[in-house]
């Protein structure tokens, strides 16, 4: 029914310091993750980091398309290997759900843009499948701790936290229904 976010979360390091600003109704305590940050090539990033899901896309006939604005400056300052294992779960996730292809139809797709706002200097990756997407009331308690059916999985969890010690946002878009589906997940990082 339509497309769902998960924003405004303030997040907290289990020290009291602020990680990311949001909503004050609305808090979660983290475990501070340490960030290792080196300048990266974001583009030899994601061809090494990637080559295992582009090979597991071709084998389910899915298409996976990834692209890297011009604008994004030639090395940023991540963590490279925690940056590559993220955008990784998410294609992985990605292509357990979109439709695979068989020799009378093909797959479905996946898109990895990635972005430069000069505003705010920020490097923004977005993962899109075209895939049945997550219900509302699935995604109302994506990344709540929980117990049984509602628990998020657990690399879900890990990308959140990976995304917060870089003091960057996760933004989780999805539609389930007929006219409205599959999933985005936006990530913007500080750089």
């Amino acid at each position: 029914m339509g497309t769902t976010r998960v924003v405004g979360t303030q997040v907290l390091a289990r020290d009291g310091t602020l990680l990311a600003p949001g909503d004050d109704a609305n808090v979660t305590v983290v475990d501070a993750v340490p960030i290792r940050r080196t300048p990266t090539d974001v583009r030899a990033l994601l061809t090494s980091s990637l080559a295992p899901m582009a090979a597991q896309a071709r084998a389910a006939d899915v298409t996976l398309d990834v692209s890297v604005d011009d604008r994004v400056p030639p090395l940023v300052r991540i963590d490279g290997d925690k940056i590559g294992w993220v955008v990784s779960v998410l294609i992985g996730n990605a292509l357990r759900y979109v439709r695979h292809g068989s020799q009378c139809m093909p797959g479905g797709s996946i898109a990895v843009r990635v972005g430069y706002q000069a505003i705010r200097p920020s490097l923004v990756i977005e993962v899109q499948d075209d895939g049945p997407g997550i219900s509302a009331e699935k995604l109302s308690v994506l990344f709540q701790n929980g117990h049984g059916e509602s628990r998020p999985a657990l690399g879900l969890l890990i990308v959140r936290d990976f995304v917060i010690a870089h003091a960057g946002h996760l933004d989780v878009r999805s539609g389930s229904d007929a006219t409205d589906s599959g999933t985005t997940v936006r990530i913007t990082l500080p750089i």
